[in-house]
């Protein structure tokens, strides 16, 4: 999809290492300091374990990282001035690319509600279920739950039972990739509330209740004072 803009493989692992640098030096970890697994780093980045791997790869030869086959990945006693100059330097993301993800993934949700509530079946419904129980678990445990955030989205999608709007699943999932390249503290931090409104969706669509299934998607998409796009829409 032209939309999406496909980025290549370097730009991928440029990206991956820069938000890894960033989550190091914004969490304050020190030498010995334990990272997430190559699989659920995959996860939390939107990306292939094999990009993982290329930035791991750059960050071990920086000296920031240190790999340990059978222990995991752990922070070196690396120096922060070192780091910090190169962070200045690399972070080039467009912002209003990750904005307009933002806006077009709500209105395509938001818009789609009436079919999911009418399309959506017994076995989705446990499943979100099931996605949710594991998010809240998640955290509960200090866990990142990007990965659990991006299923339980792409069921909703799913449950329109339309192809087209399916075929926008990818859309779900760049905006969710910048998210965390933009604010890397999610790698081990996301609000508690998701759970919340996650279950409160789930009874919108339970209870087939169009109303309060919007309501409650629309709480979860655009809290207050935490984007831009509801903001722009409203007259000055």
């Amino acid at each position: 999809m032209a939309i999406l803009r496909p980025l290549s493989r370097d730009t991928l692992t440029k990206q991956a290492a820069d938000t890894l640098r960033r989550f190091i030096l914004s969490e304050g970890l020190r030498a010995g300091d334990a990272l997430p697994s190559e699989r659920e780093l995959s996860e939390i980045l939107s990306v292939s374990r094999n990009i993982v791997r290329e930035a791991l790869t750059v960050l071990v030869s920086e000296g920031l990282i240190t790999k340990k086959p059978g222990s995991g990945i752990f922070v070196t006693d690396f120096d922060p001035a070192t780091v910090t100059p190169q962070i200045a330097v690399n972070i080039d993301y467009d912002a209003s690319h990750r904005n307009a993800l933002s806006e077009a993934r709500a209105v395509v949700e938001l818009g789609a509600v009436e079919l999911m509530v009418s399309r959506i079946t017994a076995e989705q419904l446990n499943e979100l279920e099931r996605i949710n129980q594991g998010l809240t678990l998640k955290l509960q445990q200090n866990r990142s739950s990007i990965r659990d955030d991006i299923d339980f989205h792409t069921i909703l999608f799913q449950a329109t039972h339309n192809q087209v709007l399916m075929d926008l699943i990818p859309l779900l999932v760049e905006h969710f990739r910048l998210s965390v390249a933009q604010r890397p503290a999610a790698i081990r931090h996301n609000p508690a509330r998701i759970a919340v409104e996650h279950q409160q969706i789930i009874d919108g669509l339970r209870n087939r209740d169009v109303d309060a299934t919007r309501r409650a998607l629309l709480a979860h998409l655009d809290p207050p004072g935490t984007s831009p796009w509801r903001q722009k829409s409203q007259p000055d």
